[in-house]
């Protein structure tokens, strides 16, 4: 058997946890983890979790119990959630069950947070949009205080504490790492004069709208003289032996995804050339890593050289993807692709 030893930690899953209305969620979960055993064995570094409320036309579970249930298949990967809708939970109970995870797994969580955008969401926590990022960067800064002091008083629209001795105290110290979603430029220059980690939704946007978000970050951080920021990156990930064998797998299942992403007004942030509502083939131009091992472990380096992250963090099924087509693609990416990938300072092309 593979060692359980991570080879390669700068490389992640992030789960695609979500499931066609009909399906059986038990079943297609139990999958889930077959995924988690594969990544471990192939040396991946971590295993991250997404979220969304309401998500319909999706089943998509709540990232905390699925992160809680996969910690005895991690071996010696980190696991996080990218991201934790942090505008809308409580902030103590958000507070306390990764505090929670965070010894379960002897110190290996990561919290990736971002606001939200949908409005059923907001409405069904009983919040507006107006208002909700006071509510967001109030429940962080609760958040962290919750992990780092003794006592807390915190007054705010929604929370109140009063003196309160706190005892729960995650294993990381100060606290687990947090990182923050962002999408706008504004958004995204908060993040760097909040000394956060950026969280680059690179499937979400064309390559050269990436080029100008990391532009930002970057010059964010090194005017507020915060050196190299770490920078994780979402992306889609497909690999088939040709790149007509992946297109014919995921072109219906990434269209439906990206579908509920323009219903659900995810691209309304971004410039109208960002949007979503395009044809598949003119959609994933410049945006997903889709392809034979030579083409996908090019685009992967080229986003090296435009971006310089930190780490990937690979979605690598969508929704009414069967298992065999998942595992074929993972099976294929750690044999042909994972082994060549390395992290020495690229040239931006």
């Amino acid at each position: 058997m593979a060692p359980l030893t991570t080879q390669h930690p700068r490389v992640g899953l992030l789960l695609c946890s979500q499931f066609a209305a009909g399906e059986d969620p038990a079943a297609r979960f139990e999958e889930q983890l077959e995924q988690v055993r594969l990544v471990r064995d192939a040396g991946f570094g971590s295993v991250f979790a997404s979220q969304h409320y309401l998500a319909h036309p999706f089943q998509y579970l709540h990232p905390l119990p699925v992160l809680a249930r996969i910690i005895p298949e991690l071996g010696d990967m980190r696991l996080g959630t990218a991201i934790s809708l942090l505008a809308l939970p409580s902030p103590v109970d958000l507070a306390e069950q990764v505090a929670t995870l965070d010894i379960l797994s002897n110190g290996r969580m990561t919290l990736g947070v971002g606001l939200g955008y949908r409005d059923v969401e907001f409405s069904a926590f009983g919040m507006g949009r107006t208002g909700r990022l006071k509510r967001y960067l109030d429940n962080l800064e609760l958040v962290r205080a919750l992990w780092t002091q003794d006592r807390v008083t915190f007054h705010s629209d929604h929370a109140t504490l009063d003196d309160v001795p706190v005892a729960l105290r995650p294993v990381q110290r100060p606290h687990p790492p947090i990182w923050m979603a962002a999408h706008t430029e504004k958004a995204i220059r908060r993040t760097a004069q909040m000394g956060l980690p950026w969280v680059a939704a690179a499937a979400h946007v064309d390559e050269e709208h990436l080029a100008r978000q990391v532009g930002v970050y970057r010059e964010e951080n090194a005017a507020l003289q915060q050196g190299e920021p770490e920078l994780p990156l979402l992306q889609e990930v497909y690999v088939a032996p040709t790149e007509e064998q992946a297109l014919e797998v995921v072109r219906r299942s990434l269209a439906t995804k990206y579908e509920a992403y323009a219903q659900w007004g995810q691209d309304q942030v971004l410039p109208e050339s960002q949007s979503f509502d395009k044809e598949f083939d003119e959609l994933r131009k410049g945006r997903f890593l889709i392809g034979d091992p030579r083409g996908v472990l090019e685009r992967i380096r080229r986003l090296q050289a435009v971006a310089r992250p930190t780490q990937l963090l690979l979605r690598m099924q969508w929704p009414g993807m069967t298992l065999q087509e998942t595992v074929s693609s993972m099976e294929l990416f750690a044999e042909e692709v994972l082994p060549h990938l390395d992290w020495t300072p690229q040239t931006s092309p």
